[in-house]
């Protein structure tokens, strides 16, 4: 079965319930073995960050791994890490687990918020940017 399936059904079901149930868990633990827990260790570590700009609403989310910060993309399940950039750009896996700590985070409500004004955007996605080509 699609990783990305099984990740967003429990995810869902952990939001209904409020909780991860022993079925959930086991059906993560299949798909993804050793990421999934990586990912719940970052969970438990308070590593999911949502960052919540002021007036317009946008939201970033960031997830802190072994090597830095990587900004997550809950909606397309896309990752700055360089995990993502290999091997799920390549076919190897459907996701990274920092994608599992952020959905699961989410849906646990186990993240930290930091509300920041608009004019912050910038510096906080400028670690994302890629430096201007030289010529």
């Amino acid at each position: 079965m699609d990783e990305t399936l099984i990740l967003r059904q429990v995810r869902d079901d952990t939001r209904r319930t409020g909780g991860l149930d022993e079925d959930g868990k086991q059906r993560l633990i299949e798909a993804f073995n050793k990421r999934f827990n990586q990912a719940m260790e970052l969970v438990e570590e308070e590593k999911v960050s949502k960052y919540v700009f002021s007036p317009s609403g946008r939201t970033i989310w960031v997830v802190a791994g072994k090597h830095g910060e990587y900004q997550v993309l809950p909606e397309s399940m896309f990752c700055s890490c360089d995990d993502y950039f290999f091997r799920v750009m390549s076919g190897k896996k459907q996701v990274c687990y920092h994608i599992i700590a952020q959905q699961m985070g989410e849906a646990l409500g186990k993240y930290r918020t930091t509300d920041l004004a608009d004019s912050n955007y910038a510096q906080i996605t400028s670690k994302w940017t890629p430096p201007p080509l030289q010529s």
